[in-house]
């Protein structure tokens, strides 16, 4: 990821998660939601999940702020290793794991997203 840089997504604060960022002389919202079937939280083993799972995935919006308003730029499950263009940007996450105590909570039990940003 070293032409990328990070984004600031803090997994301890939980999820939904949002973030503005000030980027290549433009402004972006940054969304990650989770979505895990009822299933998963009922039956899901102690410890974060690697995700996409069975079920369960890790969802990321994009918009770009304009004049007017906003303009959805991304909306995608995110795989690792996957590079995903967004309008001006491309996007990759090399680690997506989720505790499901992070669902709806903030606090640290493991779960960790890494991404990275970049102009296109």
């Amino acid at each position: 990821m070293s032409e990328f840089q990070r984004l600031p997504i803090d997994a301890d604060e939980g999820f939904p998660q949002a973030f503005r960022l000030a980027f290549a002389d433009r402004d972006y919202r940054f969304l990650l939601y989770a979505n895990v079937a009822e299933e998963v939280l009922r039956d899901a083993p102690d410890g974060p999940l690697d995700l996409p799972a069975a079920r369960a995935f890790l969802v990321l919006a994009v918009e770009r702020e304009q004049t007017g308003g906003t303009a959805s730029i991304l909306r995608r499950k995110l795989v690792p290793g996957v590079v995903y263009e967004a309008g001006e940007l491309a996007l990759t996450f090399t680690e997506v794991r989720l505790d499901l105590r992070n669902l709806n909570a903030a606090g640290t039990f493991g779960s960790s997203v890494v991404g990275g940003v970049a102009a296109r």
